[in-house]
């Protein structure tokens, strides 16, 4: 729908807090009143682009994964794919989500899925010799979540993107639980997306 997609957009661009009902109407040439009788409040406006920018998300690492070869390209994919989403996104954005309970449990449910999935890709690679046995997957997964909340929610480092946060964060601990194939496929991929 036009509507969620363009209020997702001056979301993602301007923070929540930023847009008002009134500014939507307004874009979308509308009335305020026809944008209530669509949707009765921000919040169900917010959740709803929640939903449709997940289900786009996911037909799209759909097709990623029907053209990646191994686990490590899977995941290098994915990680570049979902990086590239939400790069631009205003990190205000991120931080005043909190105050919408029912939009952070979607996510929550949604991040919960995907955590089973990389689980699997995981324990894959440790079958085909990229990751290393010893690795604690599901410490790992903690903390990779957490370190991605982080970096999408801090104010501590509002001087560097999103892209420079995550590559530090995210590429390290990959490199750390690689074996040296596992890293040799992970520098490949490093020098083709730059």
């Amino acid at each position: 729908m036009k509507i969620i997609k363009m209020a997702n957009a001056m979301f993602h661009a301007q923070g929540i807090k930023e847009v008002k009902m009134d500014d939507i109407a307004t874009t979308l040439g509308i009335s305020k009143r026809t944008l209530y009788k669509l949707f009765k409040n921000k919040e169900e406006l917010l959740f709803e682009g929640a939903k449709q920018a997940h289900a786009e998300m996911v037909e799209k690492a759909k097709e990623l994964i029907r053209l990646s070869h191994g686990t490590m390209e899977i995941i290098l994919a994915l990680y570049h794919f979902y990086l590239s989403q939400i790069k631009n996104v205003n990190k205000s954005y991120f931080r005043e989500l909190a105050k919408y309970p029912a939009v952070v449990e979607e996510r929550h449910k949604h991040s919960r899925k995907n955590e089973q999935k990389v689980r699997a890709w995981l324990e894959s690679g440790v079958k085909e010799g990229i990751f290393r046995e010893d690795t604690n997957f599901e410490v790992l997964l903690y903390i990779l979540k957490e370190n991605l909340t982080f970096i999408t929610t801090t104010t501590l480092f509002d001087n560097y993107t999103i892209e420079q946060m995550s590559d530090t964060y995210i590429l390290a601990y990959l490199r750390g639980v690689s074996t040296p194939k596992g890293q040799a496929i992970i520098e490949e991929y490093i020098k083709k997306t730059k």
